[in-house]
């Protein structure tokens, strides 16, 4: 985002400056360094959407980078100098526009960890995730009454889901791991759908869904690579035509 709002102002600003040495005048000039550098920010953002408050903090900078060039080449124009206070009105915004940016970019890739280091103190030497980590629904408490009925079935279906090959997890490297899938009787559940979520609490763009697949009667494989080492969420889903089970467990990857 920083890089599109500052290299658009600069876009901008020379678009402007070369506007004028050819003869074009002073209020064009300002148009055109504004509508210019927002229809090409708007030509980017459909390849690569940020958010509707991303695309109005450029429209709302560009447009007013525009009018400031403007009074700048009408004093130029007549040739005067600015009066202190429209200057402090300009540092003002512009204080504004580098300090919404800087707040923006901590939001989407979080802080240096320079920066992080001093200010977050991490006693056990993991990676500290400081961006945004993602939104919660609106209202979502309200699906808990299903939840707890699913919860009552599937206690009644007493199968037994155990995960294989989480123990020794390392990040950053590809590993096997194996569900074993049982009835209540202990005879193994064959033909099932199985799913296996891993959320990461604190950097919700590091969540994967993995399909696991059947290798033996009531035995699903998947291959798993893990970024970051930590606390994650282990999630399995299981649709059968006999019924369907979902379990978490917490698993912590070391370095």
């Amino acid at each position: 985002m920083t890089e599109t709002l500052f290299g658009g102002l600069i876009f901008a600003a020379a678009l402007f400056f070369i506007s004028r040495r050819l003869g074009m005048p002073n209020f064009w000039a300002g148009v055109l360094s504004g509508v210019l550098p927002f229809l090409l920010y708007l030509a980017y953002a459909s390849q690569h959407w940020a958010g509707g408050d991303v695309l109005a903090i450029h429209f709302a900078v560009f447009l007013a980078n525009a009018g400031v060039l403007v009074v700048f080449g009408s004093l130029q124009q007549k040739k005067q100098s600015m009066h202190w206070a429209p200057r402090l009105i300009i540092a003002f915004f512009i204080f504004l526009v580098i300090l919404n940016a800087v707040l923006l970019s901590i939001a989407s890739r979080g802080l240096p960890s320079s920066i992080s280091g001093i200010f977050l103190p991490n006693p056990d030497r993991q990676k500290v995730h400081t961006a945004f980590p993602g939104t919660v629904p609106h209202d979502k408490n309200k699906s808990y009454q299903g939840h707890l009925a699913r919860v009552e079935q599937q206690r009644e279906l007493g199968w037994q889901a155990t995960l294989q090959g989480v123990d020794n997890l390392q990040s950053g490297q590809s590993a096997s791991i194996g569900l074993q899938l049982l009835d209540k009787d202990g005879r193994p559940i064959e033909g099932a759908d199985v799913r296996l979520g891993l959320w990461r609490v604190a950097n919700s763009r590091d969540d994967q869904s993995l399909q696991m697949n059947e290798t033996e009667p009531g035995l699903y494989h998947t291959e798993l690579l893990l970024p970051d080492a930590g606390r994650w969420l282990a999630e399995i889903i299981i649709e059968h035509e006999d019924g369907y089970y979902r379990r978490q467990q917490q698993l912590f990857l070391d370095n």
